[in-house]
């Protein structure tokens, strides 16, 4: 039995958090001004909370792991095609 859905091609040439731009997920954080819930999607670096317009931006120990993995090059033209 085949399933529609297929998961990512495992791939050693790149890094475990390729997965969070091919198939983002939301998650929600705490917006520094108001204190609303903000959601953000593991494929951004910032999020606008909706209660009072701030700009929310993932902390630099959080940073995407596209502004320092040795693969990042390579990952980023996986999810250009994935895109497509």
């Amino acid at each position: 039995m085949s399933s529609k859905f297929h998961s990512s091609p495992k791939n050693p040439q790149t890094c475990p958090g390729l997965k969070d731009f091919i198939r983002p997920a939301p998650k929600m954080v705490t917006c520094h001004t108001c204190g609303a819930d903000v959601e953000i999607w593991s494929d951004e670096d910032t999020a606008i909370c909706d209660e009072c317009g701030s700009e929310w931006r993932e902390p630099d120990e959080h940073a995407s792991c596209l502004q320092y993995c040795e693969y990042a090059d390579k990952c980023r033209e996986i999810i250009r095609e994935h895109k497509r």
